[in-house]
C-alpha cells in the first residue's frame, strides 16, 4: 500500500469519528429539546389541570350551596306547620280544658 492511500483512509477515519461525535452531540441537543418541550407540556397540563378542578370544585360548592338552602327551606317550613298545627291544637286542648272546667262548676 502506497502512503498516499493511507493516507485517505486516516483522514476518512478521522473524517467519520467527527461525522459521529457531532451526529452524537446533534443527538444529545434532540433529547435536550425533546426534555424542554416535555417539561412544558406537563406544566401546562398542571396549570390546565388545577384550573379545571378549580372550576368543577367551586360549580360543585354553588350547586352544594343550593341543595343545601333548599333543604334549609323546606325544613323551615316544615317547622313553620308543625308549629301552626301546635297552635291550633293548644287551642282546641284549651276549649277543651274550658268546657271541662265548665261542666265540673255546673255540677257544684
Amino acid at each position: 500500500m502506497s502512503i498516499e492511500v493511507i493516507k485517505v483512509i486516516k483522514e476518512a477515519e478521522e473524517k467519520a469519528e467527527a461525522i459521529k461525535k457531532d451526529a452524537a452531540a446533534q443527538a444529545r441537543q434532540v433529547i435536550t429539546n425533546a426534555n424542554a418541550q416535555a417539561q412544558d407540556i406537563l406544566d401546562e397540563a398542571r396549570k390546565t389541570a388545577e384550573s379545571h378542578r378549580s372550576e368543577v370544585l367551586s360549580k360543585a360548592e354553588s350547586e352544594g350551596q343550593l341543595l343545601y338552602d333548599g333543604i334549609i327551606n323546606d325544613a323551615a317550613k316544615e317547622c313553620d306547620k308543625i308549629l301552626t298545627n301546635a297552635s291550633d291544637n293548644m287551642d282546641s286542648a284549651a276549649s277543651i280544658i274550658l268546657e271541662r272546667i265548665v261542666k265540673t262548676s255546673d255540677n257544684s
